[in-house]
Formats: C-alpha cells, sequence, structure tokens
C-alpha cells in the first residue's frame, strides 16, 4: 500500500516554528519495514493552504493517510479532511498523536472523514492494521491501540509501549530530511532534535507525557545512539544535538553515563537540552560532565513556581530552597540557566503569582518564560477542574493555541491573567542587565523580536463561553 503521514497545520503562529517530525519519521520505518511505500508531509514546510495539502496527496496518490494530531490542531484538521473528501473519498485516514491518546473516545464519533485511530505508540500497531486492510481479513480485535468501528458501535484496544525501543530501529531520517528545516532559535541547518529514551515516571499534574508515551521510562542502548548520531553527521551534515525526550531531563545516573561515552568516543558535536530538566537532577559532578561532553551553556529549567503551595499541588517534587540552591550551582560553573514559569495555575492567588514574578527576578537567570496555565486533555489539573465545575466535561481544547490564555483561577478573569503575565514579562526583561544580553548576536536580537511581536502584537485571550 502507499501510506502518506502527515503532520498537519497548527497555528497560524507556529508556521516559521516546524521542527522535524521525528514521530512520523519513525512510523515511516515500521511501514517501510513491513513492505509499503510510504512518505512524509509536514505541512507547516511545505504547504500554504489546504489546497497544496491536497495537491501534495494527489500527487503521490496514497491509499491510506495517516495524521499526527494535536489537540489545537483538530480544526484545521478538519478543514483538511473536508478538503481531501472532495478530491480523494475513498482514501482511509488515520489519526495518532497526543490528541488521540489524551482523548479517545472523542476522535471517531467527533471528526468526520476519519476511518481508524491509534492510541499510544503506533510504529507496532500501524503495520498490523495496514496489513488487515490490504488482506481484508480485519482481525481489529487483535492490534494494539486500535481505536475503530464495529456493528455501529466504536472500540478501543488496549494500547502498546514497546518495552526495548531499539526495535523500532531509526526515523526515516531521508524522508524528513533534516537538513531542509529552520527556525529563528533553537534549531538550524545542521541541527537534528533526537530521542534517547521514551516514557515519564513523574506525576506533575500539569503534564501529559506520561499519557502519551506511558510511565515507563525506557532507554536506548548507547551503541545505538550513537549509530544514529554518525548517520546524522555523515549523511545530513548534522553538527548539533537536541535532546527532546523528557527521560534524559529526569536520570542524572543516565545523563552522566551519555557525557562519559561522548568522550570516550571522542565524539564531536554539541548537545543542547530541548526539555526542562528536573532540579533534583543535577549535581556538581553531571555539570563538569555535561561541559567536558560539549553541552551548550543554556539549560531549560522547569522551575514552574514561587509559591510551595502551588508547587505540591503541581507534584513537582522541589522546593524553593532547592530551586535556589541549584539555579546558583549552575551560575557559579559557567552554563546559563533559564526558566520556566507558570501563572494561573488552578486555585492559584495573585499573592502566589506575584511569589513568582519576585523568584524570576531574584534568580541568576537570563530568560524566563512566563506562561499561562493549559489545561491539557487526560493531565490530574484538567480532570480536577472537570470534577469541580470550572470546565465542563465538553470542553474544547483546541483553545489551547501557543501564547493563548483559555483558563483563569477563580476569582480572576483571562484578560486580567493576560495582562499580569505581560507585566511579568516586561518586568523581566526590560531590566538592563538582561536587555542589553540581546544585543551581543543578531541572532539574539531577532529571537527576543520575534518573541515580543508573538506575545505583545496579537490578542492571545480566548473569550470565556458561557457554561452555565
Amino acid at each position: 500500500m502507499r501510506v502518506l503521514l502527515v503532520q498537519p497545520f497548527k497555528d497560524a503562529g507556529l508556521s516559521n516554528q516546524s521542527w522535524p517530525p521525528i514521530g512520523l519519521g519513525y512510523l515511516a520505518t515500521s511501514v517501510r519495514n513491513a513492505g509499503h511505500e510510504v512518505q512524509i508531509l509536514d505541512c507547516l514546510k511545505e504547504c500554504r493552504d489546504n489546497g497544496d495539502f491536497v495537491r501534495a496527496v494527489e500527487k503521490f496518490d496514497p491509499q491510506v493517510v495517516g495524521y499526527n494530531l494535536y489537540s489545537i490542531a483538530v480544526p484545521l484538521v478538519q478543514e483538511m479532511l473536508e478538503a481531501l473528501h472532495l478530491s480523494r473519498p475513498k482514501v482511509i485516514n488515520i489519526f495518532g498523536g497526543p490528541h488521540v491518546s489524551s482523548l479517545p473516545d472523542q476522535v471517531l464519533d467527533v471528526i468526520p472523514h476519519v476511518d481508524y485511530a491509534i492510541q499510544g505508540e503506533g510504529e507496532v500497531p500501524l503495520p498490523m492494521l495496514l496489513k488487515a486492510l490490504e488482506s481484508g481479513v480485519h482481525t481489529f480485535g487483535e492490534i494494539p491501540g486500535l481505536i475503530y468501528r464495529e456493528e455501529g458501535m466504536i472500540k478501543k484496544n488496549p494500547s502498546h509501549f514497546q518495552k526495548n525501543i531499539e526495535e523500532y530501529g531509526f526515523p526515516a531520517w531521508d524522508l524528513i530530511k533534516p537538513q531542509e528545516y529552520f527556525q529563528f532559535f533553537g534549531i538550524g541547518p545542521d541541527t537534528a532534535p533526537i530521542f534517547l529514551s521514551r516514557g515519564c515516571p513523574f506525576p506533575c499534574t500539569f503534564c501529559a507525557a506520561s499519557v502519551v508515551t506511558g510511565r515507563s521510562l525506557r532507554w536506548r542502548g548507547f551503541d545505538h545512539i550513537f549509530e544514529e548520531f554518525r548517520l546524522l553527521q555523515n549523511e545530513y551534515g548534522i553538527k548539533r544535538f537536541v535532546l527532546e525526550d523528557e527521560g534524559t531531563g529526569v536520570a542524572e545516573k543516565f545523563l552522566t553515563k551519555f557525557c562519559r561515552r561522548v568522550k570516550e568516543e571522542s565524539f564531536k558535536a554539541a548537545f543542547a537540552m530541548g526539555v526542562g530538566m528536573r532540579l533534583d537532577q543535577y549535581s556538581e559532578e553531571l555539570l563538569l560532565e555535561m561541559r567536558d561532553a560539549g553541552f551548550e551553556k543554556r539549560i531549560v529549567l522547569g522551575i514552574e513556581s514561587g509559591s510551595e503551595r502551588i508547587l505540591n499541588k503541581m507534584k513537582k517534587d522541589s522546593d524553593i530552597d532547592l530551586i535556589r540552591e541549584k539555579v546558583a550551582l549552575m551560575d557559579r560553573m559557567g552554563f546559563e540557566p533559564n526558566g520556566y514559569f507558570i501563572v494561573g495555575f488552578p486555585s492559584e492567588t495573585r499573592e502566589e503569582i506575584e511569589k513568582t514574578i519576585q523568584l524570576a527576578l531574584s534568580l541568576p537567570i537570563r530568560e524566563a518564560s512566563f506562561t499561562a496555565f493549559q489545561p491539557l486533555p487526560a493531565t490530574p489539573a484538567t480532570d480536577e477542574l472537570i470534577a469541580n465545575g470550572e470546565l465542563p466535561p465538553d470542553y474544547d481544547f483546541s483553545k489551547l493555541v501557543q501564547n493563548g490564555i483559555a483558563y483563569a483561577p477563580k476569582g480572576m478573569t483571562v484578560e486580567e491573567l493576560e495582562r499580569i503575565r505581560k507585566r511579568a514579562i516586561l518586568r523581566f526583561y526590560l531590566r538592563p542587565k538582561i536587555l542589553f544580553s540581546y544585543f551581543k548576536s543578531f541572532r539574539t536580537l531577532k529571537y527576543a523580536f520575534c518573541k515580543f511581536l508573538a506575545i505583545f502584537t496579537k490578542d492571545n485571550v480566548i473569550p470565556e463561553p458561557n457554561w452555565s
């Protein structure tokens, strides 16, 4: 069969922030290994509108189109499917990705023209589904993670999470073409994101990582990892690797061994942490190893809050003293720690938000990202909001656009929270020592300018509907 794997449009503000679709690359490898012809279409990079998307499908003429679906993309993907249905009504459409794993009950009966969906990892079930479709022997009940229709009912099979993830092989880098990607900050022609593990065992109440990749932390072996590094260097000229998996940021022992292996192999490359590191995993020994192995100085930390009560509600297993200690250690050792902060967490007060802002101002960090709490589907925080009536059971998760504010704690409006967030950004970045640091290079100045435009030149407030 001919299979087209699609990274759909997301939000108009994300069009210049396309990263290589690694998940689709792994799926492409599994589909190709099963004997099918496969291509990848990244609409963020290759299509301007639905017309371009339909023409790309018509050119390849697949029997099956698979989509990596995010909640924020649901309305746009619905439009894509409507346009495609007019041209190719017999194409079989299959959904996977975070939205499906988080809301498996809200796919087949909500989005028109979807034939099947797969929750959890798709590398094993997708080839099984293709075999069933091609052979006509529809043993759908045996396919893990499959969501399908049978006798007028929608049925779901338990998700599959592979224990030995090396069996998935490498992403189909020849189809991804990593050298063609560019982003203002973080990725360039010589950069590729890479995953060393899957899964996240930590219980952070605002995060959906474990819903999508499972709670069991599964590592690749170093031989397998470095084989992929060399492939990317030799075939695609990659000189910089961004470690994007949650596991790398939560396991001090693994990262320490990884750094030592880099030195043993005399492997020459730059490494960057693409995920927020857990503070309790940092030690002076690890930072020394990272420095010697070629890690970049910039490290992003999931600090999240300056309120002990909110940190406890988030289940961050952190406290203010630990935050100050670890950030000071990184600064002392020549790294550039930067902080992720969440404002507007459920039940958070104005005073607690101010504590977060004050903490950010007091720490030796150069960047601070003040992000409004997003009620992500299937997270404990969101489930609690639905249970206590703050969000309706049929909440529209497509509202969760980048830089948007879709929720504010009781006693606060989304408009007020947006004003608080913008003031926090200005208070942090308009300090002379921070402001002048962005004039050191054109690259950092351009990054700051683009972020400013994204946050301050459009209305990021999403009107609150009347749910009564």
